[in-house]
Order: C-alpha cells, then structure tokens, then sequence
C-alpha cells in the first residue's frame, strides 16, 4: 500500500509522490521558457503588457490550492489538469516576474557594444541578454524552486481520492492501527523525500550561481 501511495494506484500511474515531483519539475521548466518569453515581451513593450502584469501579480497573491479549486470548478479540465495548469501558472507568476526585473536592468554599456560590434537585435537577445538575465536570477529562481518543490504538498488535493480509496482498502483489510502506520510511514517518506530534493537544489542552484560569476 506504501507503494501505492508513493506511485500511485495499479490504474492511476504516476501518482503519489511521483506525480507531485514530475508535475514540479515539468511546470518548473516550462515556467522557465514561457516566463522568459513573458520578460521579453514587458521589457520590448512595457505599456502593451501592463495587463498581464498586473494579472501575474494578482496570481501571486492567491493561494496555489485557491487557484487549483477555481480551475477545478470553473473550467471542464480534469481535477489532474487542474492542477498541473495552476502549479504552470503559480510558477510562472513568480518566475516571469524574477525574470522581467533582471531583464530590464540588463546594461545599456553591453548593448551598445554589441551595436558597435555589427551584432543583430535578436541575436543580441537570445546570445547576450537572455542569458545573463539568467544568470543573475539563478538565487531568485533557486529559492523558487526549492518553494515549489515544497508547495507541491499542496497538489495532494489530486490524490484525495486515490488517498481515500487506499484508506477504505486499508481499513477493509486490516484494522485502524495498521493502516493509519501506513498513511504514517507514507507521509514520513514524503516529508524526507521533498527535503532532500530541496537541499540538493538549493546546494546545486548556489554552486551553479557563485560559477556563473
């Protein structure tokens, strides 16, 4: 039954665990990509973009699990999709953020050397200021990350039923002692699991930023 907790159900794969670190990572990193696109977009146009700053900034203010409740019950996705579409847009809202401040403060000495130097607009961007951008919001990004490696707990909302099923099983099959030992032993698991993904990310993100400089 542990394993179907950390796994998820025989039907209902990935799930448990498993579900909550892939959906971290996923959304993670496409949060990376579409955020840097929404970064490009603010600091090219800032006035066109005012509105969807101001709805990321709104997003940042509302609770992940409030945010996954109001797809759930407002759109036709899937509780599943839900949440993974909250976590993206959570996700997204902080680190499009990050990344449209660094963005703008990238120096003007910089881009003008590479005018001088016969270097496109674009490739100025993709080679120049979107990675030095990244370069100087490895901390913010890092401490973001480690944040929704942690939040993810909340997506625990996706697995109520399957937690619910494996309970009634559990009860069904063995008595109340045995089976709350195994919500326990579970929970146990993911608390060490998501601790360790954290300060290994952390570890990494420092190592990688103090390099990067």
């Amino acid at each position: 039954m542990i394993v179907d907790l950390l796994i998820g159900l025989p039907d209902q794969r990935p799930g448990g665990l498993l579900l909550s670190v892939l959906a971290a990572v996923v959304a993670g990193g496409l949060a990376v990509l579409a955020g840097t696109l929404y970064a490009t977009a603010c600091v090219a146009a800032p006035g066109l973009t005012l509105s969807v700053q101001g709805v990321l900034a709104l997003l940042r203010g509302i609770p992940l699990l409030l945010v996954v409740f109001a797809l759930a019950q407002t759109t036709t996705l899937p509780l599943l999709a839900s949440g993974f579409v909250a976590l993206f847009l959570y996700s997204l809202s902080h680190v499009g953020e990050a990344l449209r401040a660094y963005l703008a403060t990238y120096p003007p000495a910089l881009r003008e050397q590479a005018r001088l130097l016969g270097i496109s607009r674009v490739r100025e961007w993709l080679t120049f200021r979107i990675p030095w951008t990244l370069r100087r919001s490895l901390d913010a990004l890092g401490t973001h990350w480690v944040s929704l490696l942690k939040d993810t707990g909340a997506l625990t909302v996706l697995g109520i039923g399957e937690l619910t099923t494996v309970a009634r099983l559990l009860s069904e099959r063995t008595n109340t002692r045995g089976w709350l030992l195994v919500l326990l032993a579970a929970a146990a698991i993911y608390l060490a699991t998501i601790a360790a993904l954290t300060r290994t990310l952390s570890y990494l993100t420092n190592r990688f930023a103090r390099y990067a400089r």
